[in-house]
């Protein structure tokens, strides 16, 4: 197999981005790259141009070292020499010279600031998307000030921008992507690590170049880590096919770290049924609201106890219904307090925190049996066993998790614990041991995840009864028990994880017939039964009598391949939160503007390995045929998105197609910023883009406070001009963290009256590396994407 070496012994060349193509790669058997029927060639980059900025209030800048005293005048008289405009230039009379505040030319380079922002012209780009680009906002303009009061050619591609706040240098700086790749796992590991847990909008320190994160809880921990995760083992396959024995190690080591941290949430809790943990945290570590869980010794026997949160004392999803759990709980208040539960607190039900009325004193909280260990292999990650006491996890775990868990599972079980490290053997037994219990506790208990209060979790459910409601779309939630209209309306994406769930099991338990054979079985009569149609013709909505429970899982690929059907009813239903827009999502009839973005991200994580499993076993199956079906419909929307995740997993589902855009998924990776931090953006004031009524019902945008109107681009823009790139958040996005915007009516936005929030450069919230790493590792090992040589 041919695949070219890394980019640590390319050179610079001078065209900014390159692209080529190349014969396909020849596939080895177990390997990467295209299967033998591909008939896609990998998008071949060069070196890139990538964006740093160095930022300087006036008094930094007049003090900074990086600058000595002649090199400091130098900037000064050409941030000020740039004010004569060049007005007899076509682009200055394009843009109007009334709004071109200063001009700098670099060669080819035309560097033009406005009134309302800078621009970067090139026509000798290779990318012609490449031609003019756009630096607004905080993140390139001091302090968020659009206005240009002055620019500097560096000489090197770089330009200083000075405005009525401050300075920046942005530095143009080419560098390969492998380049970039090595930056974000240096990044995440020093700002999102924590624990092996991967966390996103982290609080991080900056001093000079250097930055620290304060990683805290997040609920998707374990999506966001699995993600991580997959990628670094993408990395690893790849590194082994080039024969990179350093790489190869490095990502074997960091790609185990996250599978452990992720795997740790299947155990933690020590119930031993399957359930998985939402996240953990240490003792002495910030805990946010929820429902949490601490290990405790009651009268000689160990307990998960609940902890006092304002949610275990009266969420409404929490509340606990098992009887002998009800008795105990009032048992124990009567015997604190000397009075009755229900005389103090009438028909408010029983939750995991009782406190009493009278004093405010805990009187009894949740008991959860803790049957087994957690495995030292995991517990390392908060030093060891010896800790075990200062573990506390959340419970109420959503969907995500448990789909971030099986796909992790599978991608580590199969490609990264291949017997080549001393913990192998061990962890690939751990993965399949909690595919299974996880997998065997979900259908064996009406195709729910159960939480400590006997009660399925609020969020991960996949059964007939949760489904029912709301599918027939109408979103009006009146009389609904509390999130199951989401069910009905996110069944298309809940059904694609089940779905997802059993292959994986089916295929992890088959490694080990002698200890799961009779799983294996179970989950192959619940796989058949998920491809099954109904036989009544049951439709599915809830008003259908035959819906319960005994149906669970009967017909669900049939939902998968409803997914445009479902969006479409969606619009026809009236939304309670949207009173005002109601008439034109109805007349509009584009089935888009009921797209959530976060659903495709956990669509495209749980049919991944679905595809995977199938497509090894037979690409020219029924099922696969079928698969190919539903993801066609998901990636009517995602083909316009520019994501390279979604674009790769397209040419994967379809080697043999030549339409997946391979180029823009490398031309989009090039352009993502080197540094995913988040800053405020507003691309109000473009004319290349323009500004689309309506466009998602569900980034709809309070403005002012009120829902007047949308802020979305009918295109997405480059990564580094709009809002820092994660799977769940919309490329359409036109502004984020912004104060005071005023829509003057639907089809108009008022840019003087968008301000951005206040932005300090020596603090901030940043994402991790995982948005880059996972595609382009992937596109680097199925020969998707290749380095220029």
């Amino acid at each position: 197999m041919r695949v070219k070496k890394y980019a640590g012994s390319l050179k610079a060349i001078p065209a900014v981005l390159l692209f080529a193509l190349v014969s396909p790669l020849q596939a080895l058997a177990g390997s990467g790259g295209p299967p033998p029927t591909a008939a896609y060639t990998a998008a071949v980059i060069g070196d890139t141009y990538q964006k740093q900025m160095d930022y300087y209030s006036f008094a930094e800048f007049n003090a900074t070292t990086d600058l000595n005293d002649t090199q400091r005048a130098a900037v000064l008289s050409g941030l000020d020499a740039s004010l004569a405009i060049p007005d007899q230039l076509e682009i200055v009379k394009t843009i109007g010279a009334d709004n071109v505040t200063a001009f700098a030319r670099d060669g080819d380079t035309l560097w033009i600031g406005t009134k309302k922002g800078l621009q970067r012209i090139n026509v000798k780009e290779r990318d012609s998307r490449d031609y003019t680009q756009y630096f607004t906002g905080p993140r390139y303009l001091y302090g968020g000030d659009d206005q240009v009061a002055g620019l500097y050619a560096d000489g090197d591609h770089g330009v200083w921008v000075r405005n009525g706040k401050g300075i920046v240098h942005i530095r143009m700086t080419m560098r390969s992507l492998k380049d970039k790749a090595d930056t974000y796992e240096q990044w995440t590991k020093a700002v999102n690590d924590r624990y092996g847990m991967i966390g996103e909008d982290v609080a991080f320190t900056r001093s000079g170049r250097t930055y620290t994160g304060s990683p805290t809880t997040n609920d998707n921990d374990g999506l966001w880590t699995s993600e991580y995760a997959i990628g670094e083992i993408y990395r690893y396959l790849t590194a082994k096919q080039l024969g990179d024995a350093a790489e190869t190690a490095a990502a074997k080591a960091d790609a185990t770290r996250a599978a452990k941290a992720v795997m740790l949430l299947a155990q933690v809790s020590g119930r031993g049924d399957g359930f998985i943990a939402r996240s953990y945290i240490m003792e002495g570590n910030a805990q946010p609201n929820g429902f949490w869980f601490k290990k405790e010794s009651v009268n000689g026997a160990v307990y998960g106890i609940a902890v006092d949160t304002s949610d275990a004392q009266k969420k409404d999803e929490l509340e606990i219904t098992d009887p002998a759990l009800v008795a105990e709980a009032k048992a124990a208040y009567l015997a604190a307090t000397g009075r009755a539960y229900d005389a103090d607190y009438g028909d408010k039900g029983t939750f995991p925190v009782i406190k009493s009325k009278s004093d405010g004193s805990v009187v009894w909280r949740l008991k959860s049996p803790i049957v087994e260990e957690v495995d030292p292999a995991l517990a390392e990650l908060y030093g060891g066993n010896q800790n075990d006491y200062k573990v506390i996890y959340k419970a109420d775990t959503s969907s995500d998790e448990v789909n971030g868990q099986m796909a992790l599972l599978y991608f580590a079980a199969n490609y990264l614990f291949d017997g080549t490290g001393a913990e192998d053997d061990h962890l690939k037994a751990l993965a399949i041991k909690f595919a299974d219990r996880i997998v065997k506790g979900i259908v064996t208990h009406g195709f729910a995840m159960i939480d400590a209060t006997g009660n399925p979790t609020t969020w991960a459910r996949w059964n007939a009864t949760y489904f029912a409601p709301q599918i027939d779309y109408t979103l009006n939630t009146e009389g609904v028990p509390p999130g199951e209209y989401e069910g009905g309306y996110e069944s298309d994406v809940n059904a694609d994880e089940i779905v997802s769930f059993v292959k994986t099991a089916i295929h992890l338990t088959s490694l080990d017939p002698a200890n799961y054979g009779a799983d294996n079985a179970l989950f192959q009569e619940v796989y058949r039964k998920l491809w099954e149609p109904r036989a009544d013709g049951g439709s599915y909505d809830n008003n259908d009598a035959s819906y319960f429970d005994a149906t669970n899982g009967i017909g669900y690929v049939d939902i998968m391949k409803q997914y445009i059907e479902r969006k479409k009813n969606v619009l026809s239903s009236d939304f309670d939160d949207y009173p005002d827009i109601n008439s034109a999502i109805h007349a509009s009839g584009n089935w888009r503007l009921a797209v959530n973005f976060s659903d495709e991200n956990l669509f495209a994580m749980a049919y991944l390995p679905l595809i995977d499993i199938e497509m090894n076993e037979d690409p020219n199956s029924d099922r696969v045929k079928t698969l190919r079906e539903v993801f066609d419909q998901w990636w009517a929307n995602m083909k316009d998105e520019q994501n390279p995740f979604y674009i790769y997993l397209y040419q994967k589902t379809y080697p043999e197609r030549t339409d997946a855009q391979l180029d823009t998924a490398a031309w989009a990776l090039s352009r993502m910023p080197q540094y995913p931090i988040n800053f405020p953006v507003n691309n109000s004031m473009r004319a290349d883009a323009l500004l689309v009524q309506y466009f998602n019902y569900r980034d709809y945008t309070k403005i002012s406070g009120d829902r007047k109107g949308v802020v979305s681009t009918n295109r997405p823009l480059p990564p580094d001009e709009r809002q820092v790139h994660k799977f769940n958040s919309s490329p359409f996005a036109a502004f984020t963290n912004y104060t005071n915007a005023t829509v003057l009516n639907n089809d108009y936005v008022d840019y003087t009256k968008v301000q951005y929030n206040p932005v300090s450069y020596a603090s901030g919230s940043a994402l991790s590396g995982t948005w880059f790493l996972l595609p382009y590792w992937m596109g680097r090992y199925y020969g998707m994407l290749e380095q220029q040589q």
